[in-house]
């Protein structure tokens, strides 16, 4: 059974380790029930923060995560579907520990 909150929360705490907050910080962006309904606000907060910051080829790797799931932006985790949530945060995943 597809249960949103699970990878919602992985994310919540990849973004409060990262920013070094609590979930209600960043305007509650960093909570997973937040992220589950706009995952992709979340990510791209996170991605975008380090965008300026690192080099050329971390950038393409952002770049091409998003231009991947563009067509995902604006859906709420159930509405993107468990195989692609899965994908996503993996991509996320390997993005942020690479940074």
């Amino acid at each position: 059974m597809f249960k949103p909150h699970d990878y919602a929360f992985q994310i919540e705490v990849t973004i409060k380790s990262i920013f070094n907050c609590s979930k209600y910080d960043i305007g509650g962006i960093a909570d997973a029930n937040f992220i589950e309904k706009q995952p992709f606000t979340a990510i791209a907060l996170v991605l975008g923060n380090f965008y300026n910051r690192i080099d050329t080829s971390y950038k393409e790797k952002i770049d091409d995560f998003l231009g991947k799931y563009y067509l995902e932006m604006g859906k709420s985790m159930l509405e993107i579907g468990e195989e692609k949530v899965k994908e996503i945060v993996e991509d996320f995943n390997n993005i942020v520990s690479t940074i």
